[in-house]
């Protein structure tokens, strides 16, 4: 499909409309060009239970798009001459191993310190706070790899940045980001939220793909922990293009790619993702936790953003949407997105039973248009999602379809072999965690398991 010019509003429309209307997009969106709001709309619901419909003022919590918002207040307080980028994490945390006197403050907005992310350490837990992450952090005997060596995405190293930002300002980083941000730019709609949990007005509720509960349940910040709305989020992009906040010159050095110490360089600056293409200069940063999945794209190019707002969890193609509003934004052919075959499987064994969706997934699968997403992994996840309601046999039968889908695919056999353990049917298990770890000889989770069960069979 084409967009014809001067006609953004209509084609984007019809885009979005499809996506709600095939389960794929529920929340909200806005784009803008230069200072104008060029399409502004909410799709679905903010909340399932009470069938209450979003609107665009409706909060959201940003999962990771929070971290653009982190290096700014970073860039504040480096313009105030109360820190530098040099700075080391041992500087502010003495209590780290000798190693963080290596780590700067810039390391670690570019993702290029070694440090952990904590998420990868088994931390997540209800009520998780920035204390509870610096406490594992600082156990570590050693950073992943040497500072400045390679990009490596770091949660645990935002939540740093967030310590100091309080330590330099002697302010929590709700009041400092409240103060010095979203007050200033009249986002009224938006904040930290954090250890105090401040009331949230309008609050979209997260959900997973299958429409059930997955809220938000944390209280760090800086790798996340902003909640805002598209309105505030079209201030705080307008902001950015007008220099409202720091000085054209600070603010360019967040849009270049990193150089590491090899004289190489990554694709992402201070909070951004950067690219250079034949659509010029954009800068991004996607956002998932919970049910929330979050996106924002500016083209420095050309002074055209998008950013959007869900709360259904992995429905959302976001890679696909992503291309097809960047697309349309620059009158290119466009892709409806492929809607994943997981809800549409899900709905039809709740309705129907599992032999049923089989049947209907290879029908689908033979279509000669098919607008369905197909891929291994949401088999997997649908498989994983009937484990976790107890339905073992469903989930066996899900799994079997995906190794015959995909045979020379390790982790469909791997995914089969747990449910087979959770069924205690070991001899299975063993058999299809065998063949997990021939298709791919580090996988670790079957090579563990694989030597519990023979525990297990001994001790028998």
């Amino acid at each position: 499909m084409s967009c014809p010019n001067n006609s953004y509003e209509k084609v984007i429309d019809t885009f979005m409309s499809y996506c709600y209307e095939n389960d794929i997009f529920n929340g909200t969106i806005c784009i803008t060009e230069k200072d104008s709001i060029l399409y502004r709309k909410a799709f679905g619901l903010a909340d399932v239970l009470k069938k209450e419909e979003l609107a665009t003022d409706h909060v959201f919590y940003l999962a990771s798009v929070s971290k653009p918002f982190t290096t700014m207040a970073i860039m504040i307080l480096k313009e105030q001459k109360r820190l530098n980028y040099y700075e080391t994490l041992q500087d502010y945390f003495p209590e780290f191993p000798p190693y963080a006197s290596k780590i700067t403050v810039q390391h670690l907005m570019t993702h290029t310190s070694g440090l952990s992310d904590h998420f990868k350490l088994g931390i997540d837990k209800p009520n998780l706070t920035n204390g509870d992450v610096l406490n594992v952090l600082i156990k570590q005997d050693s950073p992943n790899f040497e500072p400045g060596e390679k990009y490596s995405y770091s949660n645990g190293g935002y939540v740093m940045l967030a310590m100091i930002i309080e330590k330099t300002s002697n302010k929590t980083l709700h009041a400092f980001m409240k103060e010095n941000i979203f007050d200033p730019l009249r986002m009224k709609n938006s904040l930290v939220y954090d250890e105090s949990k401040p009331q949230i007005a309008k609050r979209a509720i997260g959900y997973n793909i299958f429409r059930e509960d997955d809220d938000y349940h944390i209280l760090t910040t800086g790798a996340g922990g902003i909640f805002s709305t598209v309105e505030d989020l079209s201030k705080w992009n307008n902001a950015l293009m007008n220099n409202r906040l720091i000085k054209r010159e600070t603010l360019n050095e967040a849009y270049i790619s990193h150089k590491l110490n090899n004289d190489s360089f990554t694709n992402y600056g201070y909070g951004w993702s950067i690219n250079h293409d034949s659509l010029g200069h954009r800068v991004s940063h996607k956002g998932g936790l919970s049910g929330f999945r979050t996106y924002i794209e500016r083209n420095l190019s050309r002074k055209t953003s998008f950013f959007y707002l869900t709360n259904f969890g992995n429905s959302i193609p976001m890679d696909q949407i992503n291309e097809g509003l960047r697309n349309i934004l620059h009158n290119k052919p466009y892709s409806l997105p492929k809607i994943p075959i997981s809800k549409t499987l899900c709905d039809i064994i709740k309705s129907g039973g599992v032999e049923k969706a089989i049947d209907q997934y290879h029908i689908y699968k033979n279509e000669s248009n098919k607008k369905y997403n197909f891929d291994e992994g949401q088999l997997d996840s649908l498989g994983y999602y009937l484990l976790g309601k107890k339905k073992i046999m469903e989930a066996i039968d899900v799994f079997k379809l995906n190794t015959t889908s995909y045979p020379e695919a390790s982790s469909p056999y791997d995914s089969l072999g747990d449910a087979y353990t959770i069924n205690e049917d070991y001899e299975s298990a063993i058999t299809n965690y065998k063949k997990s770890l021939e298709l791919n000889p580090t996988n670790s989770n079957s090579e563990a398991i694989l030597a519990k069960i023979e525990k297990l069979k001994k001790n028998v």
